[in-house]
């Protein structure tokens, strides 16, 4: 029932223990509707027995479970034995699809974390390809859409399946040893009733987005008479718009009717064909019935009748989870198709290692692509060199991410070169650049452990350096003292005792104890007060130095207003260069995102 891409997804996830649990737990559900159905029926049975005698309980006469309980009971002893058994199958029922429900969620989380996990793994492989980037509209997709559908779609299939399965074979198999012919009846009818209801559905759906447009248009029409009615007077007789505006309507009418009625008759012709299946079952009941030789018994007739509703659910069941999973098709595919991206493998031993960057980084003439092959950068040309604070700014915030990420050593263009200290880094080894690159983000990024961890995890290597004194360069020492046991405090991601600005500045000492070739820094974007953000600026300053090429993502004025040059990026190529008052003198589109994007004030008033 599943689709290849879903399949396949399930298969990369691996197999899950509970999902074992849970099947195996819904098919003994399932073989307990019909032996309840069973017990019902011939409870019916003892009690018609007792009071007026009553025929062979099958049809083909097998021995009924009366026969099984000993003759000394009386009627109401075995009734009470039976209906026992049948509280202790439903109590089994209800406790088993406990089960089968817990496993099935613990399973179908396993799935997600699974994919989760996967679709990391290859994310990270194909970012020294493509840009981690590159990668993002895939990766947002899917996390945040497709796959939570396809594990709701996939939670509802392992409820169903092979549980409804079993139940929907076990009460066909019941109603088969009771009434062959009435059983083969009403799965007919069943099937015939299914397909009708879906034959109409379907016309009715085909026809109704043309019968909604005809009806909009004409409803169009009819507002602007009413609009224009006097201009059209000075124009035409009164009587002539009126008879038009009479028209109007009448048309109008047409279809709006042809509209709002368009499932009208669905209905009827369902109940139509029911009853006539259903006259026609109640006949062939009735030959049963008054026939002689009839072997038909009231407890016969209750446990087919439940055998019946119980095969009418799991058919029902089994049928809406397949739609379910067809809908989501194409999620599963767009999750497919991303996790069966090639990724390039790298000779490691043909490639060079690079230790630091003391020269500059040169694209020249860059393309690249994302992962579904459309266009990040365009034949774009630049030089990075250190000693300078460097501004990206681009009118998609993709772009400049791209673009920085090539120069920490993540993706390989599609076209042109990328020069570092004039070596191509498709010679390079991926893993040695990017050791030399370093990434500040505006929550640090902080992980969970002390402010000695998060600064550095490998504090032997620089022992030789005064902590303190580059915890007051990076603006950061009354942070550290304000936290009750300074540099041994825990902390975590998103700690509410570290304001954004805290934990960025914590995330430039890291940077400035570590030292890399190459800073890529991206600044807060809320707004805060100017001594904050003065106190930032100067940490952000104390990153560049002549031994290292330091790169900025800018949210704020003040902080643009400090670059020595600006890389404007716009329709996936190089606007302009130069400093940010060049721009704003030269670059009306420079112009435009610094008011809209740079402006301290905006949404002040909103």
């Amino acid at each position: 029932m599943r689709s290849r891409s879903l399949q396949f997804l399930t298969n990369r996830a691996g197999s899950s223990g509970k999902l074992f649990t849970a099947k195996v737990v819904g098919s003994l559900c399932a073989i307990a509707v019909p032996l309840l159905s069973l017990l019902l029926g011939e409870v019916a049975h003892i009690l018609a027995e007792a009071n007026a005698g009553t025929k062979h309980f099958f049809a083909i006469g097998l021995p009924s479970i009366d026969q099984w309980l000993p003759a000394t009971m009386t009627p109401l002893t075995k009734v009470s034995v039976l209906l026992a058994g049948t509280l202790a199958i439903s109590f089994f029922i209800a406790i088993s699809l406990s089960i089968l429900n817990r496993k099935v969620q613990a399973a179908a989380l396993e799935f997600v974390f699974s994919i989760i996990r996967e679709l990391r793994s290859h994310s990270k492989q194909l970012g020294v390809m493509r840009t981690l980037s590159a990668q993002q509209t895939a990766l947002v997709d899917g996390l945040e859409y497709h796959l939570p559908r396809v594990r709701m779609s996939l939670t509802r299939w392992w409820r169903t399946y092979p549980r409804h399965l079993v139940q929907l074979v076990g009460c066909l198999l019941l109603a088969l040893l009771i009434q062959p012919l009435l059983t083969l009846l009403s799965a007919v009818g069943a099937a015939l009733v299914t397909l009708i209801y879906r034959l109409v559905e379907r016309n009715r759906l085909s026809s109704l987005p043309v019968i909604r447009e005809r009806a909009a248009q004409r409803r169009s029409d009819l507002i602007s008479m009413c609009l224009k009615g006097p201009l059209l007077e000075s124009v035409h007789a009164e009587q002539e718009i009126d008879q038009h505006f009479s028209e109007q309507i009448a048309n109008y009418r047409s279809e709006a009717v042809k509209s709002l009625s368009n499932s009208a008759w669905k209905v009827p012709l369902i109940i139509a064909v029911v009853a006539i299946l259903g006259c026609l079952f109640q006949f062939i009941v009735a030959v049963q019935v008054l026939r002689p030789e009839s072997t038909i018994s009231i407890a016969g007739s209750v446990t087919f009748l439940l055998a019946g509703v119980g095969a009418a659910i799991s058919a029902v069941r089994l049928q809406r989870s397949a739609r379910e999973l067809s809908h989501v098709e194409n999620a599963s595919d767009e999750l497919k198709n991303f996790l069966s991206l090639p990724v390039e493998k790298f000779n490691v031993a043909e490639l060079k290692t690079i230790t630091r960057v003391t020269n500059q980084a040169e694209l020249d003439h860059v393309t690249l692509q994302d992962s579904s092959g459309r266009k990040l950068l365009e034949n774009v040309s630049a030089t990075f060199r250190p000693g300078s604070l460097i501004g990206v700014v681009a009118s998609e915030r993709l772009q400049a991410q791209a673009l920085v990420e090539l120069l920490m050593g993540y993706g390989r263009p599609v076209s042109g070169r990328l020069l570092i200290d004039g070596v191509l880094v498709s010679d390079l080894t991926p893993a040695s650049l990017s050791n030399c690159a370093l990434w500040v983000s505006a929550d640090g990024p902080l992980i969970t452990g002390t402010v000695q961890d998060n600064l550095s995890r490998r504090t032997g290597d620089y022992a030789s350096l005064d902590i303190n004194q580059i915890l007051r360069a990076s603006k950061a020492m009354d942070i550290v003292q304000r936290l009750p046991d300074g540099l041994a405090t825990l902390i975590t991601p998103g700690d509410d005792r570290l304001t954004e600005d805290a934990a960025f500045r914590l995330g430039i000492a890291r940077a400035n104890l570590r030292a890399p070739s190459v800073v890529v820094i991206e600044e807060p974007d809320k707004h805060v007060d100017a001594k904050t953000e003065r106190d930032t600026v100067e940490a952000i300053c104390s990153l560049v130095k002549p031994t290292s090429i330091t790169v900025l993502l800018p949210r704020r004025l003040l902080t643009l207003r400090q670059c020595d040059s600006v890389l404007l990026l716009h329709d996936h190529k190089v606007v302009d260069i130069g400093t940010h008052t060049e721009l704003l003198q030269r670059c009306e589109l420079y112009r435009h995102l610094n008011y809209v994007r740079f402006n301290p004030f905006r949404g002040l008033g909103a």
